[in-house]
Parts: C-alpha cells; sequence; structure tokens
C-alpha cells in the first residue's frame, strides 16, 4: 500500500508538471457593439466576461454613463474601449478625467473612415495623445473586399489606404472588419485582404487586430457555427493579429442573430463563442507577441492572392495534405516557433500528415504540449479548425 501510495504521488507530480504554453498576457478578446448604455450593470458586465470577453466596445450618451461603465467593468477585469461625445466636443478635459482609470483600454474615434477623413481624426487623436500617450486611439478600417479597386476609400490600393491612414493618424494599433463566411462558401478575397493588412502591418511594426462574426446581418451571412468561427479566429491569429474581435455582440435591429438577442437573453451563438474563446485564450501563449515568419496556403487551387507552400522548418521533414488545402503559417515567439495548419474547408475534415526531428511537439488545446512522436503521422483536422506544432527558435 505504501509503494501504491508512493507511485500514484510520482504519476500526480509527472502530471501536474506537463510543460503548458504560457503567456505573460491574456490575448484581447473585444466584443463590438458590447453592453448597451441601458443595460449597464454588473449582471451583463460578468455575463459579458463568462462568455470570454476581456475588452468591451460601447459609446455611451454622456461622460457619466462612460464613468459608470468603467466602475463596473474594473471590478469584474474587463477592460473598455469606449468614448462619449464630450471626447468629441472637449477631448483634453475628457482625457484628464478618465486617463488614470483601471479599466480603460483606449478611445474609440470611429469606424470605416475613407481618405478624406483621416486629417480630422489625425487631429482629434494628436490632440488625445497629447494629453495620455499611454491608452490607444481607436479606428476601425474598412474591410478589404477589393485590395486594387479602391477609388471610394480615395486611395488607389488598399494597402495605400492602411498605410495612409497610420501615416496621418497616430496610431498604436491597427484594426479592420471583414465578414468572409457566407451562405455560398467564403468571400474569395479574404486571404487577399488578409495578405494585404498583415503586410502592411509587419512593415509599419504596429500590432493589429481583426474580427469574426458574432452576428448575422443578411441573407449572405449564415447564423455562426463553431468551424465558421474557427476558420476566422484561427486564419485571424495565423496571419499575426494581436487581438480578436466580434461583431456585434449585442443584438439591435436589422441583425438576424447575436449573442444577446433583442429581448435581452442568450442565443445559441453566446454559448458558441464561449467555448472557442475559451479554447484560444488557451493559447494565449502561442499568438501573443507571436512574430509572422511566413504564411502559405496548400491545395490545388489556392486562395486569390496568396502563396503556395514550397518548404519547410528543418524541424518538419514532411508535410502534406488532402482535399480543399489549408492555411500554413509559421510563428516566431522568443524561444519557440510555432507551425499552424488551418484547415480551410468548412464542410469536411483535412486529412494532413506530418513528421518532424526529434524536436517537434504538438500543442494541444489546453495548451498542453506534448512530443509530435506520440502522434499518428497522419491525422485529421476538423472543419475550420487548427493543429498547431512547435520547436525551438533557431539562433
Amino acid at each position: 500500500m505504501i509503494l501504491l501510495c508512493a507511485l500514484m504521488v510520482i504519476s500526480m507530480g509527472s502530471l501536474t508538471a506537463q510543460e503548458k504554453i504560457k503567456s505573460d498576457q491574456p490575448l484581447p478578446i473585444m466584443a463590438w457593439a458590447g453592453i448597451p448604455a441601458g443595460e449597464t450593470n454588473i449582471e451583463r458586465f460578468m455575463e459579458l466576461k463568462e462568455m470570454g470577453i476581456n475588452v468591451n466596445l460601447s459609446n455611451y450618451p454622456n461622460a457619466d454613463a462612460m464613468q459608470q461603465a468603467l466602475d463596473l467593468a474594473q471590478q469584474v477585469g474587463i477592460r473598455m474601449i469606449t468614448s462619449c461625445p464630450e471626447l468629441k466636443t472637449d477631448p483634453e478635459k475628457t482625457v484628464r478625467r478618465f486617463m488614470n482609470h483601471p479599466a480603460l483600454a483606449g478611445y474609440f474615434l470611429r469606424d470605416e473612415p475613407v481618405r478624406k477623413d483621416f486629417a480630422e481624426l489625425g487631429d482629434w487623436a494628436k490632440k488625445i495623445a497629447a494629453v495620455d500617450s499611454r491608452h490607444f486611439c481607436f479606428v476601425n478600417l474598412i474591410s478589404s473586399i477589393h485590395t486594387t479597386k479602391t477609388e471610394a476609400l480615395g486611395t488607389a490600393t488598399y494597402a495605400d489606404y492602411v498605410s495612409t491612414f497610420a501615416k496621418e493618424v497616430p496610431s498604436q494599433l491597427l484594426s479592420f472588419d471583414f465578414y468572409p463566411i457566407l451562405s455560398v462558401g467564403i468571400h474569395e478575397n479574404w486571404y487577399d485582404g488578409l495578405e494585404v493588412f498583415s503586410a502592411v502591418a509587419r512593415k509599419l511594426d504596429t500590432p493589429f487586430w481583426a474580427f469574426a462574426l458574432a452576428s448575422s446581418y443578411n441573407e449572405l451571412h449564415p447564423i455562426p457555427t463553431i468551424p465558421a468561427l474557427r476558420l476566422q479566429l484561427y486564419s485571424d491569429l495565423a496571419y499575426g493579429a494581436q487581438g480578436l474581435e466580434y461583431w456585434a455582440y449585442w443584438m439591435s435591429e436589422g441583425l438576424r442573430c447575436a449573442p444577446i438577442g433583442m429581448d435581452g437573453k442568450r442565443t445559441v451563438v453566446y454559448d458558441r463563442i464561449k467555448a472557442v474563446n475559451a479554447e484560444i485564450q488557451n493559447l494565449a501563449g502561442v499568438f501573443v507577441g507571436a512574430k509572422v515568419v511566413s504564411v502559405r496556403h496548400t491545395g490545388v487551387v489556392i486562395p486569390r492572392g496568396t502563396t503556395q507552400l514550397s518548404s519547410l522548418p528543418a524541424a518538419i521533414k514532411v508535410f502534406e495534405t488532402e482535399g480543399a488545402g489549408a492555411l500554413v503559417s509559421t510563428l516566431e515567439n522568443s524561444a519557440n516557433t510555432f507551425f499552424i495548419v488551418v484547415n480551410r474547408d468548412l464542410e469536411k475534415s483535412m486529412s494532413m500528415t506530418i513528421l518532424g526531428d526529434e524536436t517537434l511537439k504538438k500543442v494541444l488545446k489546453d495548451g498542453s504540449v506534448v512530443k509530435a512522436g506520440i502522434y499518428a503521422n497522419t491525422t485529421e483536422i476538423e472543419p475550420g479548425d487548427a493543429a498547431i506544432y512547435m520547436f525551438p527558435t533557431k539562433k
């Protein structure tokens, strides 16, 4: 009996000592159109936190209402990107009032501006930054529906649109929306837009955040499923996104579905997002602070604007995918490099074969790390899902 107990203790010790991916900071996950002013109470903020949201974006009718929301957010551990009319009419005074609030993440200025709006936004952001340089001014940019036909944006290309914005509006981070999951498939220009936005952000050395659709706003967009959420979020992260965003959290007129319905009750989407958020937050140590080494695609036909996978990291000796193909990203994060494979198919699982050297490890969904060799070389990745492998960063 004593020997049995000793063996159990040793076994439990080895389990608790299992390697896990850790992050000093959680991955920012934001709800856009979060808790409305009329629902500002502790229960609603706790509900938001329970879904896995740690950043809330809401506008308020006045500075006092914004103060109340910030105070409640602080109580539950949520940070706020927020705004009120006084932020525009008297930015210096308003910023001084809120700049030291522990729940403040940033100041929301504008959604989807075009080129002619940049000068005004730049002046506004500079007034805020002159008083408070610790918190960012947040502007979300228009989606890259077409990366070259951008006359309506006021620039020659989408890359020009993003880089011109960054030049004229002081920006500690960039954001853009694109809702690619359609009832008839995936938007043909989505990955092209991710390619451009990610490349510009890297050139500017500025982190970017990107969206997943949490609602259904017309017949073109189906109610979000777990595979659809995973595909959007893992693709964003594979392209280097340092924050994730959902539009919209609270249902409003014109939407067909959102995590919280018009009656204030949770819909089926709430629990789907909650599950995916928990999964991704377990992997924050993979993505937070990571730098893109390369992003490539496999398949007979690859998405518009992307590049075919033609070489592998030294730690991976054999890699093949079947079916529609995969997004394949290599991210470097300090001492570790991660090889991320995202199944682009929303309907079918993808067969993948991977064989690496003795340094290759597999990162499980709970953040645990195991030797890749304990798994079969050929496996399946579910629709929209990702498989993550790790090896030491080459010095």
